[in-house]
């Protein structure tokens, strides 16, 4: 075995063939290319805050809707606007996770990951000093701001789960998979608790002075990204990924990216509407939780919304911990398939119970709670784990990229149908809804790889054989 070495010392000529082997990599005679553990742990630490920092940014809709309704009125803040708002962040998402998809693996990591901390920092600022003076241009103001921000909250998804994958198969190649879902819907699902106990310490502060109480959750929402932009400035490209990797194929034809997608057509449909029916039913529900709750809260006293948004929001988090141990002991696929079939389960429950749980707001709060919990625990752990083991290594970025972009979409879609079903068919019918896509989540999950079964190693000679054998070069990985 070469001696590990920092990679900044090492000299690594191009033309040797690379061997990757117990997740270290071996040259020729060349001495081997190997981030010290400080900055692996450093690139695993980064992955922890960011996402995180992303789970409070999408947080933020909840308090964000409450704050603007309370200060504009119904006619001020109309409902359009409301998910104009929402929405905001999500198309800005799939902006962003297509363009640093392809950043992540054409350029590297580190630089997709840098660019969009700095991003999120910028536009979360611009954001914080938009309340200013309450008013519809304010509101437009808002709306594009939040665009910004979702395109580098989007970005940071292909480059933080590609790098996060990596480090984690090269730490613990058995525990990748729950390492991975701590990092990512752990952290997220985290935030959102978390985010709702500061906005409520912040109106208890602030004596419900909204204005203040706003400036002070979004300057919160600007510091955790400008961290992680300070972190990611030390961090280096993958062991696995600095010798697999596209950059010796200079010239990318339409030919080269229509082989990419052709061989792995069947992970990309199936991963791509696995996140679609998800996000579609999860973001709305979890968007949306604040004006539910606050429907049924009596007196309509803002703390107390915000209280039982609070535990509403830490519901979920044991789903998530029991996802991560599933994912190992029955498989990523049975996990997700047991998720939605709680949401199926629930979903119909909560839809056809309604009208009496809504004048009983511990019992409604407690199986909502569930309903998001079995969603967290299923697709919300698996699906960005079993989009990110599917790729190799050369192509993870952007086969992470195209899922996670439908799972936006769907996000963005399912936003915009939920409040005219809402509407139109009262609140009960969005859990109707819920219950039967989870029906169509259970189908899908069905055809989806078993991804924790996955050679990362076998996947990347595979593909580098693949590529070879249609004239395009690779550097290799075996």
């Amino acid at each position: 075995m070469s001696e590990v070495l920092n990679p900044e010392l090492n000299s690594v000529p191009g033309s040797k063939e690379t061997v990757v082997r117990n997740n270290e990599i071996e040259i020729g005679t060349s001495r081997a290319y190997r981030p010290t553990k400080w900055q692996s742990n450093l690139t695993l630490l980064s992955c922890y805050i960011a996402n995180f920092s992303d789970g409070f940014q999408n947080g933020l809709a909840n308090p964000t809707n409450i704050i603007f309704k309370k200060l504009l009125g119904a006619k001020g803040y109309p409902a359009e606007m409301q998910t104009r708002i929402s929405n905001s962040l999500l198309i800005g998402a799939i902006l962003g996770v297509i363009a640093f998809g392809y950043v992540t693996d054409m350029v590297s990591r580190r630089a997709g990951l840098l660019f969009t901390s700095f991003l999120v920092t910028v536009s979360t600022l611009m954001a914080t000093l938009a309340l200013q003076v309450p008013s519809s241009n304010m509101l437009w103001f808002f709306v594009i701001v939040r665009g910004i921000c979702g395109f580098g909250v989007g970005g940071e998804y292909p480059p933080s789960a590609a790098a996060g994958l990596e480090e984690s198969d090269d730490f613990a190649h058995r525990y990748r998979g729950p390492i991975f879902i701590s990092f990512t819907t752990l952290m997220a699902t985290l935030a959102s608790p978390i985010q709702m106990i500061i906005y409520l310490i912040c109106l208890k502060a602030s004596n419900n002075n909204l204005p203040v109480t706003f400036h002070a959750i979004y300057s919160i929402a600007t510091i955790l990204p400008a961290i992680i932009m300070i972190l990611r400035y030390f961090m280096v490209d993958s062991t696995r990924y600095y010798h697999s990797n596209f950059k010796s194929q200079k010239k990318k034809p339409l030919r080269f990216y229509w082989l990419l997608v052709y061989r792995y057509r069947f992970r990309l449909f199936t991963t791509s509407l696995a996140f679609f029916l998800y996000d579609f039913i999860n973001f709305p529900n979890g968007i949306m939780s604040s004006t539910i709750i606050s429907s049924l809260v009596k007196d309509g006293n803002i703390q107390t919304t915000a209280i039982w948004q609070v535990i509403l929001a830490v519901l979920p988090v044991p789903g998530v911990v029991i996802g991560a141990w599933l994912s190992n002991v029955v498989g990523r696929r049975y996990t997700g398939i047991i998720g939605f079939a709680g949401y199926v389960v629930l979903g119909f429950i909560i839809g056809g119970t309604y009208s009496t749980l809504s004048n009983h707001i511990a019992a409604f709060v407690v199986l909502y709670g569930l309903l998001q919990a079995f969603g967290h625990m299923g697709p919300g752990a698996t699906i960005g784990l079993i989009s990110s083991e599917a790729f190799p290594t050369a192509m993870r970025g952007m086969g992470y990229s195209v899922s996670n972009a439908f799972g936006r979409s769907g996000a963005a879609i399912g936003t915009e149908c939920f409040t005219p079903l809402e509407q139109s068919a009262g609140q009960s019918s969005t859990f109707y809804l819920a219950g039967g896509v989870g029906v169509l989540g259970i189908i899908v999950y069905w055809f989806l790889p078993e991804s924790g079964d996955v050679s990362l190693e076998e996947e990347d000679v595979n593909l580098a054989e693949y590529m070879a054998e249609h004239g395009f070069a690779m550097n290799t990985a075996s």
